[in-house]
């Protein structure tokens, strides 16, 4: 059996910011749609069957856990606040490359992280993110939330893959 990865996936502006500085990706997602085919999907891997969120990620967007877990997907949340969460998703805490790791000894299948950057830089700074996907979109922002927070350790990755849709690219980097 494949070794199950944990994956980063994710929109990023040119500049390299996954959000406007009002928490917003509207603009990505409108410059994504308009340059993307019909039918092709690169943010939402196909490939995991779990997805990391932070609290704040999770509490801002009701729609999008609503689909996720609509779709099937087992919903993981990285709070240390005490918070509400939605039956069936399953809340962690504490060292949080531990904690996931555990989570996904028990549900045994690849982990999307989608966000936020707090719980992206806490994964990518330790190298316990097994790829990283980034859909580059043709846009900036000039200021929000980085993608990588640069007072911490790169990811120690290596690009394996480039595909160019229009304006976005997208890149795959493994872990070395």
């Amino acid at each position: 059996m494949a070794k199950k990865k944990i994956i980063l996936s994710i929109m990023v502006s040119v500049d390299g910011y996954v959000c406007a500085i009002n928490g917003s990706i509207s603009l990505l997602q409108q410059y994504y749609q308009e340059f993307i085919p019909a039918g092709t999907e690169l943010i939402y891997p196909s490939d995991c069957g779990a997805v990391l969120l932070g609290r704040k990620t999770y509490e801002q967007y009701p729609k999008e856990v609503e689909s996720l877990l609509k779709r099937g997907q087992k919903l993981i949340v990285a709070s240390r606040q005490n918070m509400e969460a939605l039956s069936g998703v399953i809340r962690i805490k504490g060292d949080l490359p531990l904690a996931l790791k555990k989570v996904q000894a028990q549900l045994k299948c690849n982990i999307w992280i989608a966000g936020g950057p707090s719980i992206i830089n806490q994964l990518t700074s330790v190298n316990s993110v097994d790829e990283i996907r980034l859909t580059t979109v043709p846009v900036q922002l000039g200021g929000g939330k980085p993608l990588f927070d640069t007072d911490l350790k790169a990811p120690n990755v290596s690009l394996t893959e480039v595909q160019q849709y229009g304006g976005v690219t997208h890149s795959v980097w493994q872990k070395k």
